[in-house]
């Protein structure tokens, strides 16, 4: 059967989890409160996802209290925010707010000189592609402060592993490929986000429907099966970048469009493990994955360290 053809409608990068991190309305955070008899009211919070959210609550009416607007990150599943306190011990305090969330920690402490491990099994070798932004290419809009993404392509279903030890706090598995469509993009594409201690995600796309190894809030480490690739045309293809929130625009008084959305994240260029050393990726060079025990543990706590010299075999 002839292929069909079809030009680059659909677009890959456009929205690379800006869309997804932006989550005001789809209730990952519900707020309870509750009046006290002292007259003060407590704020509680609940959180649907796992990872850090930065968290604002803004009051539209405060009424006899103290002006106050909340703005903090939040980890924890559940937990308690903070305390309205009444100006008049006699009368209640009237309020009403809104809400608005953003995942990641603006401006976390980043060390640059970290040193990731490349996202296939170690001995492989691999040649790297650097992506171009698509939404500065064909829709003139503003490419993302320090833009860097990466592909790899494969020519089998090779298995994805994790770069850095983190949390699984997103997975999009819903979408099969239509092999007898030829397509320069996709939105419809299957992802992995992690988030690592120090702020930082890192977004892996490209895996096969129902091919995913790992589960939203799991804890994983560097070279830890993620999930097989998913074909793209002619190829298996890996795409994936390092990013972190570098502002909050949900304090801003603009109007939140998605090209302001896009601006609160900037791009790092980060160092792997290579036969050459730690280096920084360069296109259409080829590198071979370097893997050993101080890339694996430099990253563990006291007590996974105790724990993986007991039973390594949970750390697979």
């Amino acid at each position: 059967m002839k292929k069909k053809t079809k030009s680059g409608l659909l677009i890959l990068f456009f929205f690379i989890g800006f869309s997804n991190n932006i989550l005001s309305q789809e209730k990952t955070i519900k707020i309870k409160t509750e009046r006290n008899k002292d007259k003060s009211v407590d704020f509680y919070y609940k959180k649907n996802l796992p990872g850090s959210f930065h968290l604002t609550i803004k009051f539209t009416t405060l009424e006899n209290t103290k002006a106050y607007t909340y703005r903090e990150v939040v980890k924890s599943n559940y937990g308690f925010l903070f305390k309205l306190k009444p100006k008049n011990a006699n009368e209640s305090i009237k309020y009403s707010y809104r809400t608005s969330y953003i995942r990641g920690i603006p401006n976390p402490k980043i060390d640059s000189l970290f040193t990731y491990t490349l996202p296939f099994k170690k001995g492989k070798h691999v040649i790297i592609h650097e992506n171009n932004n698509v939404g500065e290419k064909y829709f003139n809009d503003e490419k993302p402060k320090n833009w860097k993404s990466y592909g790899i392509k494969r020519k089998q279903a090779d298995t994805v592993t994790n770069m850095r030890k983190g949390i699984v706090v997103k997975i999009t598995n819903k979408f099969d490929t239509d092999t007898l469509v030829k397509k320069k993009f996709t939105t419809q594409i299957n992802r992995i986000l992690i988030e690592h201690a120090d702020g930082t995600f890192a977004s892996y796309k490209g895996f096969k429907k129902d091919a995913i190894f790992v589960k939203l809030g799991q804890k994983v480490y560097p070279q830890t099966e993620l999930g097989i690739l998913d074909i793209f045309n002619e190829s298996y293809r890996l795409y994936f970048n390092i990013y972190y929130l570098k502002t909050d625009s949900l304090n801003s008084k603009e109007k939140s469009t998605l090209t302001k959305r896009k601006r609160n994240y900037a791009y790092i260029t980060p160092y792997y493990y290579t036969e050459k050393g730690a280096v920084q990726l360069e296109n259409k060079n080829k590198y071979k994955i370097v893997f050993d025990d101080e890339a694996f543990l430099k990253e563990f706590s006291k007590k996974e360290f105790k724990k993986y010299k007991k039973t390594p075999e949970h750390f697979e």
